[in-house]
């Protein structure tokens, strides 16, 4: 309302001083473009963090919390970061507390790093890295090293979090380096069988994993997303 205001008296003021009026319209119309420039910069960390997504799920079995899920996701530039920390700590026959790392980086939409670390009751179980060298992963377990040629990894299983697999019909898993196929159990509704034959199911709402299911040969639990 208020510039609609200052631009009618202007107008009035270019009739009787039109010299002086086109220097005023001048620099109104810079200090707009300035304006304008500084809304757009202190919008762009806004659109970039809408990208980000921190979330974070409780672990339940039999009803009790038993643990807890964090995952992390970061874009900078042409460069997606992924990352996930977990830690459960229940009494089945013995007190079982596992915990786990895995990180991700995806560049142009293709994995070009990973890890996978899981330890269970102090004794590490799984420690391996995948890096991509030329069309080929090289994945390391400890001072060994093998490559695998499944180039291009588009999507792991750290990627179920917050990109549901709508069209995709595999995921790579870091852990059996291998793709792993995906069935389509309902709307938003999907299930992952292992080759060990253990398997996951995963729901989603908006796009964001919000439940999953596992189904172990030696426990289930619920992982759920914390409103």
């Amino acid at each position: 309302m208020i510039p609609a205001i200052i631009y009618l008296l202007l107008r009035k003021y270019r009739i009787s001083h039109p010299d002086k009026a086109q220097k005023i319209f001048s620099g109104v119309k810079k200090f707009s473009q300035v304006i304008l420039l500084i809304v757009l910069f202190l919008a762009v960390p806004q659109i970039a963090g809408s990208q980000n997504h921190t979330l974070e799920y409780v672990i339940k079995r039999k009803g009790c919390n038993v643990g807890s899920l964090y995952f992390t996701q970061q874009i900078a530039g042409s460069k997606l970061l992924l990352k996930l920390e977990s830690e459960v700590k229940t009494r089945m026959i013995f007190l079982f507390t596992a915990r786990a790392k895995e990180e991700s980086i995806y560049e142009n939409g293709i994995m070009t790093w990973s890890s996978i670390y899981r330890k269970l009751n102090g004794n590490e179980k799984v420690n391996k890295k995948t890096s991509l060298s030329g069309k080929n992963y090289i994945i390391s377990h400890g001072s060994r090293s093998e490559s695998l040629n499944n180039y291009p990894i588009q999507y792991n299983m750290i990627c179920l979090y917050t990109k549901e697999p709508v069209g995709i019909k595999t995921v790579y898993s870091d852990n059996f380096e291998r793709f792993i196929n995906i069935e389509i159990m309902a709307a938003h509704h999907y299930k992952i069988r292992f080759p060990d034959g253990n398997y996951n199911e995963y729901f989603y709402v908006n796009g964001i994993c919000t439940k999953i299911k596992v189904n172990h040969s030696l426990y289930s639990a619920i992982i759920e997303l914390k409103s």
